[in-house]
């Protein structure tokens, strides 16, 4: 059996000219967040940034350290970039904050935290070291039982589960930093096991958050039955009071601080046509429109540049300007960890519909 190569790269701003560090940092991490930072953080005699990274196939490790700083992912981003991935990062040292629906997060040294790369988030870290394990959608979400419903959630180090993980994690970062390459092993289907069934133990985020277990259970089912019907153009209020046994009042409470059902059915819809439009390209935007629950183009192209500021046919140019861009990117340091987050992510489809509209299992 031929070898599994292990590649490596370390990004390293010391090797940057100073007062050009934290600009080719910024610039360079804009491969998935957008970062900014308070004046002292940026200074150019103290700022540094460090990322070592390992890629083993499918799976790519990035072991992280840099100073206190604000992290976005906006749609600016998410549309940009095109990628469908799950993160798991396990903090070493360092800390960091968060808010959603349920309140206020915070991860210190030895918790995780999951990341869907597909939403919107933003948190503040303290300086940190943490551990990034990166995992394509279309790998994982076949072994979890909640899969739309992890993103921004707390693995706290009090989880016994979690904590076998985070040692998993630590170790394998550790060991294949000192290898070259793995004979007669596939290490990618038993770290998505890990993951998964850390997920499945621990259950749907916010379930076990503040808000009462009763509501929070009766909101998840009402959003998996949306989720799973969103491409259904006779998806409506109407239809989800009467599937999910729900009165209006109360389903307009569960989404009043998301805009409304509506705002939510419209989000949800936009969010998936975008994704879809980068992994089928060369399908027709009525038919990706059509499978959305969109009846004419014409208001799906004037929704999609309200929700995201351009056209469906301007997202696929800029996507492919923004990986042409990418591709000569700047030799002021080691990068390669970019390439790697889009490569790992050409099998990556979400929610494994096929361009027929079929649903598809990943392999």
């Amino acid at each position: 059996m031929s070898p599994l190569v292990i590649e490596k790269s370390v990004f390293d701003t010391q090797g940057i000219e100073e007062r050009l560090r934290y600009d080719v940092w910024r610039e360079s991490i804009s491969c998935i967040f957008n970062v900014d930072g308070p004046r002292e953080s940026r200074d150019p005699g103290t700022f540094n940034a460090v990322i070592k990274s390992l890629r083993v196939g499918n799976l790519v490790m990035a072991e992280t350290s840099t100073v206190a700083q604000l992290w976005q992912r906006r749609p600016v981003e998410i549309v940009r970039d095109g990628l469908d991935h799950f993160m798991i990062q396990l903090f070493l040292d360092g800390s960091m904050t968060w808010k959603n629906r349920y309140g206020e997060h915070i991860a210190r040294a030895g918790d995780m935290v999951v990341f869907d790369l597909a939403c919107e988030m933003q948190s503040q870290t303290s300086d940190f070291r943490h551990v990034s394990v990166i995992i394509p959608r279309s790998r994982l979400i076949p072994l979890l039982d909640h899969p739309d419903h992890h993103h921004m959630q707390l693995l706290p180090s009090s989880l016994p589960l979690a904590r076998m993980l985070a040692d998993y994690i630590v170790l394998l970062n550790r060991n294949l930093s000192a290898m070259d390459d793995i004979t007669g092993v596939d290490l990618f289907p038993t770290v998505v096991s890990m993951v998964a069934a850390c997920l499945n133990m621990v259950g749907p985020g916010g379930v076990n958050d503040k808000v009462a277990l009763s509501e929070n259970l009766t909101d998840f089912r009402i959003r998996t039955f949306i989720e799973n019907n969103i491409g259904k153009e006779d998806l409506d209020v109407n239809r989800i009071c009467d599937e999910c046994g729900i009165s209006r009042s109360a389903l307009y409470r569960l989404f009043r601080e998301e805009g409304g059902v509506r705002y939510f059915l419209r989000e949800q819809r936009l969010n998936r046509a975008m994704r879809e439009l980068l992994a089928y390209p060369d399908q027709q935007i009525a038919i990706i429109a059509a499978r959305n629950g969109f009846t004419h183009a014409n208001d799906f192209s004037r929704a999609f540049r309200r929700r995201f500021g351009m056209t469906p046919r301007e997202l696929r140019a800029a996507h492919v300007a923004y990986k042409a861009q990418r591709e000569t990117m700047s030799s002021a340091a080691n990068r390669e960890y970019e390439l790697w987050l889009r490569q790992i992510g050409n099998m990556a489809h979400l929610g494994h519909v096929s361009p027929s509209g079929s649903m598809i299992k990943a392999v």
